[in-house]
């Protein structure tokens, strides 16, 4: 009965937030790098929220912390600022750094053990606890803003992990399921509206900076949570297997701009999505190509639980090497102008 509750919540608040995007500035034009159709309301990330807020609030889900929670809600509002008034990008990773000092210490989320990734047993991380928490948070918010560049890749890459935990905590009978459900489904729901018909009733939205950076924050927050102390469904190592794509995606997109002399932070179409559009795939073969190989990492990095730590990164380093040559060989095979329609960057 939850999950229907929670279900109806978000498509209540996803279609009542549509109206709202012209009065609040939150209408994203298309223009030479942003491609989709029309006006299309930057509000997917406030119906997520609200629907968050009312399932904790009204349906009585108690969420991984409050703290957590109150942290999010930071996040949030830095996400929708810059949907409006445009933040400066390392301004904003500063300010989602400090969030994530802040979890690791109010919030009550951290990592104190990367387990053992040395051969050499677990690894505390005593001083380096909340600086590597940090990380984690700028890191994940930052990945998840940059691969919102077609519809339903970023939500459906946020709702892969959270799939995954779910479905562990379920299995184990963790009390802590239901909060992962309420961050689920309402996920699945904006793909609905993301990936729909555009019609009256299930009109074309987007998560916005304040949709993926908040979801990346709690996506954050639940990998941390499921895989440190006696909340451990996974192993701490795993963790990054279940984020490969938006990760990998950002890691190498970063590097390629290095490598060119161009702006780090600054947005372009290098991402793997726009690699593969040139490469004469659609938005829609794009995505499912994506989501498929999110599945296989993942899939992956729970078979690997089966082997040390060290052996499972291992392996980790060695597909992030071959995806940066692979994101190497087609920006040189595509060098040439842009042909692909892709949807909001």
């Amino acid at each position: 009965m939850l999950a229907v509750w929670i279900v109806l919540i978000a498509l209540i608040a996803m279609r009542l937030c549509v109206p709202l995007a012209g009065p609040l500035g939150l209408l994203d034009q298309p223009d030479t790098r942003k491609q989709h159709q029309g006006a299309v309301p930057l509000t997917g990330g406030i119906a997520l929220f609200l629907t968050l807020l009312l399932g904790t609030f009204l349906l009585g889900v108690s969420p991984f912390t409050y703290g957590m929670l109150s942290i999010a809600c930071l996040v949030f509002v830095v996400g929708v600022i810059d949907d409006s008034h445009h933040i400066n990008p390392w301004a904003r990773l500063l300010i989602h750094y400090g969030c994530g000092i802040l979890l690791a210490t109010w919030g009550g989320i951290a990592i104190h053990n990367v387990g053992n990734l040395l051969a050499m047993g677990d690894i505390p991380l005593l001083l380096l606890t909340a600086p590597l928490t940090a990380l984690s948070v700028a890191g994940l918010c930052n990945a998840y803003n940059m691969i919102d560049g077609i519809d339903g890749l970023a939500a459906s890459t946020i709702a892969l992990p959270l799939l995954v935990l779910f479905l562990l905590a379920l299995r184990s009978g963790h009390p802590m399921a239901d909060a992962l459900l309420l961050l689920l489904l309402p996920t699945a729901v904006f793909l609905l509206f993301n990936l729909g018909p555009d019609s009256r009733l299930l009109p074309k939205i987007f998560l916005g900076d304040g949709g993926s950076t908040t979801m990346g924050f709690l996506v954050t927050a639940a990998l941390v949570f499921f895989s440190q102390g006696e909340n451990a469904i996974i192993e701490p190592v795993t963790a990054l297997w279940l984020v490969t794509v938006p990760l990998m995606d950002m890691l190498a997109t970063m590097l390629r701009r290095f490598k060119h002399g161009r702006k780090l932070m600054e947005a372009d179409r290098s991402h793997m999505h726009h690699l593969l559009m040139d490469m004469g795939l659609g938005r829609r073969q794009t995505l499912l190509l994506m989501f498929a190989w999110a599945g296989v990492c993942a899939t992956t990095g729970l078979a690997l639980e089966a082997v040390p730590a060290y052996l499972s990164l291992l392996c980790y380093f060695v597909l992030f090497l071959a995806h940066c040559l692979f994101v190497i060989k087609c920006a040189r095979s595509t060098a040439q102008p842009c042909r692909c329609r892709g949807g909001l960057l």
